[in-house]
């Protein structure tokens, strides 16, 4: 089997809203009154009909719908003081039902803003044309391809799968290195029998399917729905260079524990790249196989954390020494949101020359490439 490489797409209009709170006080959330006020939304008589009866509920009911309706595992932000009541947002802004506005700073969907009107023209358009799958031909899914491999020339990412979230992309992404390892292992019986490893890094996420629970820290060490690890999967500590085992700023470091005494940003890597390079060769000697390697180019739940330079040429040589592929998620931090570059992984040597030795084999995108309409 030919090796390529491959962007795996979230396709949707999904929003979720993390928001950071304004000093002006909210009306309470247990108001009675009917007369909700709908910033920036059009008037009532815009409303469809078929929402009429979503947009009449005051907030009290709302709350109580949530409660009673849906799970409790789907957290509320804000809940300890007072969950917000959001109707509607522009640009940078979010309202309540109040009419209250709130500046957007933790929405990890709209990448262009609330209510952008050429998007909302674009979406309108489509949804009056057709909405429908991808088994059919059309011009968009095809035109899009072609526009996501376009964003990594010239390297040899070429191949594009439309998938339904970022877990799924994940999720279809282990698969892949799972297909890859495969169908070109010598070995093909035993292989098929046996689930290549996969390292991935501490406090990180990659989705809320089993497979991808299992690669996500951030969520598997939460509660006691898990006692441990597959036997497949290998946790490296998160190469964070503040308040990490290897810390190079030592007047942040000096009431870390963790924190050993190296310095320089050089040896931060080095060290921390040794874990995976371990991992590497552990596997390799107990007889076993390397699926995979994957890891956010800026960690994003784990709390924002770029990982010190030479880092990701060093786990990226170790892993594809040992037949391993690079997967990386850039579900939460691609498309220039690092600033600097489009894509998270090239942070770390976004200075040096284009060098295709250092493109993932497997790229997810998602939450980044939506926009909130």
């Amino acid at each position: 089997m030919e090796k390529k490489n491959f962007v795996t797409p979230l396709l949707g209009f999904v929003s979720t809203a993390l928001l950071a709170r304004t000093i002006k006080l909210r009306q309470s959330r247990h108001a009675t009154g009917r007369s909700c006020v709908q910033t920036g939304a059009g008037t009532q008589a815009d409303i469809p009909e078929s929402l009429s009866e979503s947009y009449s509920l005051i907030p009290r009911e709302v709350e109580e719908h949530r409660s009673c309706y849906i799970s409790k595992s789907c957290s509320v932000s804000y809940a300890n003081s007072g969950s917000l009541h959001i109707r509607n947002g522009r640009k940078s802004r979010l309202f309540d039902v109040f009419g209250n506005s709130y500046l957007d700073t933790r929405n990890n969907v709209a990448h262009c803003g609330h209510n952008h009107p050429e998007i909302v023209r674009a979406v309108s358009y489509q949804m009056s044309q057709i909405n429908t799958n991808t088994r059919y031909l059309h011009p968009n899914a095809s035109l899009l391809a072609k526009k996501l491999v376009d964003l990594f020339s010239p390297s040899p990412l070429e191949v594009v799968f439309f998938v339904n979230s970022g877990s799924e992309a994940n999720d279809l992404a282990l698969r892949l290195a799972r297909a890859f390892k495969v169908h070109t292992s010598k070995e093909k019986d035993a292989t098929t029998c046996r689930e290549p490893h996969v390292i991935a890094i501490d406090a990180a996420y990659h989705g809320h399917t089993m497979t991808t629970l299992n690669i996500s820290p951030y969520k598997y060490n939460q509660g006691d729905e898990f006692t441990k690890y597959p036997d497949n999967v290998k946790i490296v500590p998160c190469p964070d260079t503040y308040r990490g085992k290897h810390s190079i700023d030592q007047s942040k470091a000096s009431n870390n524990h963790h924190a050993s005494e190296r310095s320089s940003e050089e040896d931060a890597a080095k060290a921390y790249a040794a874990y995976v390079e371990k991992a590497c060769d552990e596997i390799k000697s107990q007889g076993k196989i390397l699926g995979a390697f994957i890891m956010e180019g800026g960690m994003s739940v784990g709390g924002v954390i770029l990982p010190p330079k030479s880092y990701l040429r060093r786990c990226i040589k170790a892993v594809r020494d040992a037949g391993g592929v690079y997967i990386a998620d850039e579900v939460q931090t691609g498309f220039g949101r690092l600033g600097k570059c489009m894509w998270a992984y090239q942070y770390s040597f976004a200075d040096e020359n284009n060098d295709t030795e250092l493109t993932p084999d497997i790229v997810t995108v998602g939450e980044s490439l939506l926009v909130d309409a």
